[in-house]
């Protein structure tokens, strides 16, 4: 099962909401806002007692196609009755892609905050301690409880390089009527089972509204798409400045580690914070701990990893010895470098010095904030 609710989340929450405790302000919403949340929250609570959830999975999704729109979003149910549970609406094919193969491949969920690097609405039901501040505002104007089991219903707009946030206008404009369209699809699967999964995954049931206003079901071929590529430039200047260093008696630990940091004031969506974090794999000593975002794509950000450990190398003496990594991403953007500067690049399930060096970043940053003196 998908759990987006696991301690990476509760520290996401605490590390981006104030660090001192007050009572949450109310959201100011027009009319007409209030209205479709409204109308939102009471779709919510109506397919909360269905409970689709036993029956209605990953392999049970389905696309939902609007006049006008450029691509579907495609509607997923996760968790279980009772508990976490989720209906996530993936916005366009690539979405789809991320969401499928990661959930195949164990090695691609490594990172606890996969899901934040997916364009992704979400139904979540959660507990109070899940909620961050504004969803907190937002209940609140809307008069709606909140406690400590998983009863809450909230809706989070997914973005990569940026926290989860509240639905924008289009966003809640989408999700009502996908959400409309995912109560009816549960209740057909559950008198048809396989209903969804008869093609799936080389085809995809879809339900297409016509300008008309009707819907009408077809199956549509899975668009073909690929992991997106990365384009690394290495500067050759900086490759030249580290090959003329001798080859350094060392073993650094080296990975892009997700940071829940706000980057923006308060009010508006905050951004994301990756750290590219270099240990030594002996004494633990931090040789960098570089700001990255994603706001202009993860592959992107990616892609900027090289030439960051090429001025590395340069300004700490050359080269090192070995490079111990943990993830696919990471030994595919340093097979290039590999093939030009001497090191030895060796994959391990655990990076332990790395591990520790980010509890100890990850702690001092959770310290509360002391009053300035004067």
């Amino acid at each position: 099962p998908i759990r987006y609710c696991s301690d990476h989340v509760l520290g996401i929450r605490r590390m981006a909401d104030s660090k001192q405790k007050r009572p949450l302000p109310i959201a100011r919403l027009t009319r007409a806002e209030k209205a479709q949340w409204l109308r939102l929250y009471a779709m919510a609570d109506r397919l909360d007692r269905l409970d689709p959830w036993p029956w209605m999975g990953a392999a049970d999704c389905f696309g939902v196609e609007l006049p006008g729109s450029e691509e579907p979003c495609f509607v997923v149910f996760g968790g279980d009755s009772g508990k976490f549970r989720s209906v996530r609406f993936l916005l366009g094919w690539k979405a789809l892609y991320d969401f499928v193969t990661r959930l195949a491949d164990p090695a691609k969920r490594s990172v606890p905050t996969w899901m934040l690097e997916i364009r992704m609405l979400e139904l979540l039901f959660v507990g109070e301690e899940l909620l961050f501040e504004h969803e907190g505002a937002l209940l609140r104007a809307l008069k709606r409880p909140t406690d400590e089991t998983f009863s809450t219903p909230v809706f989070r707009s997914i973005l990569p390089g940026y926290h989860p946030w509240t639905l924008d206008e289009l966003e809640r404009a989408l999700v009502e009527v996908a959400l409309y369209q995912a109560y009816g699809m549960a209740m057909r699967v559950e008198a048809e089972p396989q209903m969804l999964r008869d093609r799936f995954p080389e085809a995809i049931w879809m339900r297409k509204q016509c300008a008309d206003g009707a819907w009408q079901d077809a199956w549509v071929p899975v668009r073909e798409i690929h992991d997106e590529e990365v384009e690394v430039q290495i500067d050759s200047s900086a490759l030249e400045t580290v090959r003329k260093k001798p080859l350094g008696a060392l073993t650094l630990q080296i990975d892009l580690v997700f940071m829940p940091l706000r980057l923006l004031p308060r009010g508006k969506r905050p951004q994301t914070a990756y750290v590219l974090l270099v240990v030594d794999a002996a004494s633990g000593h931090i040789f960098s701990g570089e700001l990255l975002q994603a706001t202009e794509g993860i592959a992107r950000m990616w892609a900027e990893i090289p030439g960051r450990l090429l001025k590395l190398f340069a300004e700490t003496g050359g080269c090192p010895a070995t490079i111990e990594i943990c993830g696919d991403r990471m030994a595919n953007l340093l097979r290039p470098l590999g093939e030009w500067l001497p090191f030895r690049m060796v994959r391990r399930e655990k990076l332990a010095m790395l591990e520790r060096a980010l509890e100890q970043m990850s702690a001092f940053m959770a310290r509360p904030s002391r009053p300035s003196r004067k």
